[in-house]
């Protein structure tokens, strides 16, 4: 900040009667404010009547409020930074700033400007351009504790965009960076969205509900919701780990319940361009349900509660089909439900597919069903690959064992009934 220049536009705009001197009476400043000389200066400057207010020992760094909005008001010990707080609720917008708020070199800089409007809790916005433009054509409320951590809510809810961080949100370097940047639309409620670029980009122009203590992780929720079309609601303790919910509802649709979707990549890109529905405590495990209902607006896909536990569970289920997968299933090895109506149709009662490679591959092929009902298919390879190239019905209770429905429907459609097949390889087409 060139101090002599400043000054020197200062006297200007007041001598010429650029910026009137009833804009400083108007004013109401705090204690050791705006380096506790009369205001207009070189800290502290107004854009329209000088109709703001601004607490105790703030704005005094070169700079920091300048050009501020009609109807700003700022709290103590806030916006102690160059451009700080510079040009905050200008043209035709609304700012207030809460206590030990926006302290950092632009951290808050035009924020609520350009006809929108921002509320900053205190505590928040404390980093290198944290709240950057938040609310500029938009609607910005963050909460306390909040956007504290270099560029984590840079640009939130711009161009009609609107967005609410709730207490302790978006902490780390761009943690919530450009969310509903674009006419999005964002709720993030307490402690969610942790970790760096934790949710970058989310309802960009799209929508994005995230719970309390949701979306942790490097990366966990970047780009859900994204598209204008995008949906993404995340209830509380879901979507913890790196990457974990990556693009959910990109363009598509998908539904996370409360503590799914941990680990690494579990829930990466489900919904992406399709549709997915996951229960609560589901999708547990490395890349559980990864790329599930991923490809084409058709692609789908229930997982039903507690369901899609292990290292690749259910990764590629409905990718371009369908699939429906019951409570309790698909739950009790790896691989279980792997590719299961990857671009085929398979639905999976309560109970089911329960072990290593149990539902491999069911239903995978484009124009086949594979229908299994509840408490089937529960043992190594029970049913991989059934109905592959045929379609397979499996009834309640049946294909209990290693190999026992081995490639059912394989070579011919196959039906087998209630509580049968529950011998080792007993009905298999190896």
């Amino acid at each position: 900040m060139n101090t002599r220049n400043t000054f020197v536009v200062m006297v200007a705009l007041v001598c010429f009667g650029m910026l009137p001197v009833s804009a400083a009476g108007a004013a109401k400043i705090g204690s050791n404010s705006c380096g506790g000389t009369d205001v207009p200066n070189i800290y502290c400057s107004f854009g329209g009547t000088g109709d703001v207010t601004i607490g105790n020992d703030s704005c005094n760094v070169e700079g920091a409020c300048l050009n501020l909005g009609d109807g700003v008001k700022i709290g103590k010990n806030s916006c102690n930074g160059e451009d700080a707080c510079a040009g905050i609720g200008s043209v035709g917008g609304e700012a207030m700033i809460g206590n030990d708020a926006c302290n950092s070199y632009e951290a808050c800089y035009y924020a609520g400007d350009c006809g929108g409007s921002v509320k900053i809790g205190n505590d928040s916005c404390n980093s290198y351009e944290a709240c950057y433009d938040a609310g500029c054509g938009g609607m910005a409320e963050i909460g306390k504790g909040a956007c504290n951590g270099s560029q984590a809510c840079y640009y939130v809810a711009n161009n009609g965009g609107s967005i609410t961080v709730g207490n302790d949100s978006c902490l780390e370097y761009g943690a919530c960076y450009y969310a509903a940047y674009s006419g999005g639309t964002a709720v993030i409620d307490k402690g969610a969205c942790l970790g760096y670029e934790a949710c970058y980009e989310a309802a960009y122009d799209g929508q994005a509900m995230i719970g309390r203590g949701a979306c942790k992780g490097y990366y966990a929720c970047i780009y859900a919701g994204y598209g204008p079309s995008g949906y993404a609601e995340i209830d509380r303790g879901a979507c913890i780990g790196y990457e974990a919910c990556y693009d959910a509802g990109y363009s598509g649709s998908a539904v996370i319940g409360k503590g799914s979707c941990y680990g690494y990549e579990a829930c990466y890109e489900a919904g992406d361009d399709g549709t997915a529905v996951i229960e609560d405590k589901s999708c547990r495990g490395s890349y559980a349900c990864y790329e599930v209902a991923y490809s084409g607006s058709s692609s789908s896909i229930q997982v039903g509660k507690g369901s899609c536990l292990g290292y690749y569970a259910c990764e590629y289920a409905g990718y371009a089909g369908q699939a429906v997968i019951g409570k309790g299933s698909c739950a009790g090895g790896d691989y279980s439900c792997y590719y299961a109506g990857c671009y085929g149709s398979v639905a999976i009662a309560d109970k089911s597919c329960n072990d290593y490679y149990a539902c491999y591959d069911a239903g995978y092929t484009t124009g086949i069903t594979t229908t299994i009902d509840k408490q089937s298919c529960n043992g190594s390879e029970a049913c991989y690959e059934g109905g592959d190239n045929f379609n397979a019905v499996i009834g309640a209770g049946s294909c209990n064992n290693y190999e026992s429905c081995y490639r059912v429907g394989h070579t011919s459609v196959e039906n087998v009934g209630d509580k049968q097949c529950n011998e080792p390889q007993e009905c298999s087409n190896e």
